[in-house]
């Protein structure tokens, strides 16, 4: 069942990558014993109608599933299928496909009583001469998942096809046929198949190995045959994925989205932060999916103890601000460090470390001018400082915007989103902004105003504001 999955899912994407004018329909599904339920290998499926497809046929694989693809129609179609296995009765059923459908059809054949037996082919539709090689079933795979050469655990897996002809029959050895393998595609790491043409044996089968490279991914391998008369016959492809090694040394980090966070002395459970930490064997592919990481914070916070690798190597837990303030540390005030943990390949502790920074909710905001006067034509400069209340820079995402009363215009630093820092300078925490005269009517001296707004990721609020004038000469 797993890999009628695989192979769905596979039909599926192909299925997917078809440009507006492919009419493409694909019909799939299975063949079963309606008495038992078990899956029928080697079963024919026929299309029976309309005649333009008339005498196409699939061969259910080991897991009793067939396919048609590719088959072209431009409006809805009727189709009639017929299946059928020596030893049960066959049975028929009828469709409607629209163009860039994929359909599911399943089976159920039901067992011929003996005095049925003596002439199985009553209801039987055969296509293609008995003897001849008609299909390339896949009887077995010894793994679906392998391991990167030179990594340990399983780094090969051996596949056998059945090859049959058109009645589900298995070649035998006086009608043996070589049957060639070839990936079909794969990450080229060196990945090959060994042999690369083996002779089916007195039971029909061919076997062959994949053995794995330096290189995690996905392989499809296919199995064909060339019949005498030219015609290629092959199998459906076979997926098979190769993981990553052990962890090393030299691919495990640990990283924020952001290093510079908000909670300094802050509790709650609202300001949580992804931890990621990212990890790979010593050719850099990403590990095995699953692979367990631990994850520590030191001195500061609530972070989720341990995850385990995606497929790319990625782990990631949350951390939490939990009212916290760390004072450690060698950097200062608020810093702290995350930590996670692994094991490589001969169980050795790997360990990555990242220094973060919590910073206060609230910010420090400092005008270096106690005032501002904007004179008649002209304007004014106005600088200002913002920090959280450690003299740190506020966290990454915090907002800083100004703004003016009075008829000014603001320019400059007027609206700011801050980065990932740690250290202050001009756009961290120095800041300075022009204010100007709007009013080209009013020569009054009038008070004005600037507000200042720093706006943490939370929404959180610190504001301040200086007074000053302005005063605009009519006609000048």
């Amino acid at each position: 069942k797993r890999l009628y999955f695989i192979f769905v899912l596979f039909a599926s994407i192909s299925l997917s990558c078809n440009t507006k004018n492919d009419d493409f329909v694909t019909i799939q599904g299975s063949v079963t014993d309606r008495g038992s339920g078990n899956e029928l290998a080697g079963a024919a499926v026929v299309i029976t109608s309309p005649a333009e497809f008339f005498g196409q046929y699939a061969t259910t694989d080991s897991a009793g599933n067939y396919l048609f693809s590719e088959l072209n129609i431009s409006e809805p179609t009727d189709f009639s299928f017929q299946a059928s296995l020596s030893g049960y009765t066959s049975t028929s059923k009828s469709i409607t496909a629209l163009p860039q459908q994929t359909v599911l059809l399943d089976f159920e054949l039901v067992k011929q009583v003996d005095d049925q037996v003596d002439n199985p082919d009553d209801d039987l539709v055969v296509v293609g001469d008995i003897g001849v090689p008609a299909a390339i079933v896949l009887q077995e795979v010894s793994s679906t998942s392998i391991n990167i050469n030179e990594t340990g655990g399983e780094v090969s897996t051996t596949f056998s096809f059945l090859v049959q002809d058109s009645t589900g029959k298995a070649m035998d050895s006086e009608s043996s046929v070589n049957v060639y393998f070839q990936i079909l595609n794969g990450p080229d790491g060196g990945e090959t198949v060994v042999p690369e043409v083996a002779k089916t044996n007195s039971n029909g089968v061919a076997v062959t190995s994949l053995f794995s490279g330096d290189s995690a991914g996905v392989v499809r391998v296919e199995a064909y045959l060339l019949r005498e008369d030219g015609q290629r016959i092959s199998s459906s492809p076979v997926i098979i994925s190769i993981h990553g090694g052990f962890p090393h040394p030299d691919h495990f980090f640990v990283a924020p989205v952001f290093r510079n966070i908000e909670g300094y002395g802050y509790l709650s459970e609202a300001l949580e932060y992804l931890i990621g930490a990212s990890v790979g064997d010593k050719f850099g592919n990403p590990v095995k999916e699953g692979t367990s990481v631990d994850f520590r914070s030191v001195h500061a916070g609530i972070i989720n103890g341990s995850a385990t690798t995606n497929a790319n190597g990625f782990a990631s837990v949350s951390f939490f601000a939990n009212g916290s303030t760390p004072s450690n540390h060698p950097n200062g005030i608020g810093f702290f460090d995350v930590r996670a943990h692994t094991i490589d390949e001969n169980n050795n502790d790997l360990f990555a470390y990242n220094t973060m920074l919590l910073t206060t909710r609230t910010a420090n905001i400092t005008f270096v001018d106690a005032n501002f006067e904007v004179p008649p034509n002209g304007s004014d400069i106005v600088r200002f400082t913002v920090t959280d209340l450690n003299g740190y820079p506020m966290a990454a995402g915090t907002k800083i915007t100004a703004i003016a009363g009075g008829n000014l215009n603001v320019s400059g630093d007027a609206d700011i989103t801050l980065g990932d820092h740690f250290v202050g300078g001009d756009g961290v925490t120095s800041f300075t902004v022009t204010l100007a005269d709007l009013d080209d009517t009013d020569s009054r001296l009038v008070p004005a105003t600037l507000t200042i707004t720093v706006t943490t990721p939370s929404g959180y609020e610190t504001t301040k504001t200086i007074q000053g004038t302005r005063q605009k000469v009519v006609g000048q």
